[in-house]
Parts: structure tokens; C-alpha cells; sequence
């Protein structure tokens, strides 16, 4: 019996297979493409000039090594679920893995205080809170409404607060804010926001604040 169907079987686990592949892999290109378009609307508030590559198809990095003030240099990566790959983005999804919006950026100075908000069950921040435990660092307190656990270097818990709340006004749903003496001086993890609804250079002149905020 299996020899007869063998070859009928691992005929169609082939075609499956590369047709799940060459569909999620153009899914995810066509909606790369999607938040570029929106990505370039805002941009050049950041920095005039950026270089654009695929890693792959999940992954897209623009760099800005000359940024506007407050930024020094700027990368953003729009990083989506492997969808090319069917055990993967299975794997990756169950972990809690969805479509997201990093934003890394070098300050003109470095911040005056640490401070890291992440939402615990984001595939991006597992292990930070319990390194961050182990700096000392105080814990701030949260809404209890809000998924996200906070804690701080600083002595005024009010800056940390403001920070956070003025990230999670930009739009899309925040899985980290990471604010460091080192660099990266300023990391955000956004859920993708949807393009259609929020303003890209909104978007990005409110990222302006928040890296001047960061400084203060």
C-alpha cells in the first residue's frame, strides 16, 4: 500500500511545502513593502539619508548613520513572523511571536537615568526582567490595566512614568521601551502599527520628543 502511494504522498508534501513557501514569503514582502512606503513618509524627520535591506523575508533594517537631533544614528527593522516556514512561524507564533516595529537609536547624550518597560510575555523580552532584578533597580508601578511591568534607575519615578506613557500615545501597542547610558541609549518595541490609520510623520516627530525627553 505504501509503496504504491509513497511517491503520490511525498509528491504533494513537496508541492505543500514550497507552495507554503512561496506564499508566506511573498505575504511577508508585500507587507515589507507595506510599511516602507509608510516608514519613508517619515523618515527624513529622523535623518535625510537611510540604506534599506531584506534579511532575508522576514526582516527589514533601515540604517540613518547622520541622524537629526537628538539622534546621533538611527536604525529601525520592521521584523515579521516567518511565515515562509510553516514549523517555524507554528513554533514562533505559539511563542508569542507577531509582527513588530523596532526602533534603536544613539542619543546625543546619554541618558541621565535606566529604564526598561517591556511586556513579559513578548517573544523580544524574555530573561529582561530578571537581569533588570538583578541591577537593583526599582520597580514602578504600573496602571492595572496595562500588561507591561516597569522598572527604573532613577530616583524621580515620575520621568519614567512620562516616558512610558508618551510611547504607548504614539500608537500600536508597546512590548518595550528601553532607555540606557549605553548604547543603544533608546530602544522601542511596537507591535506593526497600522499604516492606515496613524500618521508616519507624526509617528516620527513624536519619536523626536521622546529621545529628547530621554536625555533630560
Amino acid at each position: 500500500m505504501f509503496d504504491e502511494w509513497g511517491p503520490f504522498i511525498f509528491a504533494a508534501g513537496v508541492i505543500i511545502f514550497f507552495g507554503w513557501f512561496i506564499v508566506g514569503m511573498q505575504w511577508n514582502i508585500r507587507k515589507g513593502n507595506t510599511v516602507l512606503r509608510w516608514l519613508r513618509e517619515g523618515l527624513p524627520l529622523i535623518g535625510e539619508r537611510s540604506t534599506m535591506r531584506w534579511l532575508g523575508s522576514s526582516v527589514v533594517e533601515l540604517k540613518i548613520a547622520k541622524a537629526k537631533d537628538p539622534f546621533r544614528n538611527v536604525e529601525t527593522l520592521v521584523v515579521l513572523q516567518p511565515r515562509d516556514v510553516a514549523l517555524l512561524w507554528a513554533f514562533y507564533r505559539a511563542r508569542g511571536r507577531r509582527d513588530l516595529l523596532i526602533f534603536r537609536a544613539q542619543l546625543r547624550s546619554a541618558p541621565a537615568f535606566e529604564l526598561e518597560a517591556i511586556d513579559p510575555k513578548a517573544w523580544t523580552t524574555h530573561g529582561i526582567e530578571r537581569d533588570v532584578q538583578g541591577k537593583g533597580w526599582t520597580q514602578l508601578e504600573m496602571d492595572g490595566s496595562s500588561a507591561l511591568v516597569a522598572y527604573h534607575s532613577t530616583a524621580d519615578a515620575s520621568a519614567a512614568q512620562s516616558l512610558i506613557a508618551q510611547t504607548q500615545d504614539m500608537g500600536g501597542k508597546l512590548v518595550r521601551l528601553s532607555v540606557h547610558r549605553n548604547v543603544p541609549n533608546l530602544e522601542v518595541h511596537w507591535l506593526l502599527p497600522d499604516t492606515n490609520s496613524i500618521s508616519a510623520r507624526d509617528w516620527f516627530m513624536k519619536l523626536r520628543r521622546l529621545g529628547d525627553n530621554a536625555m533630560r
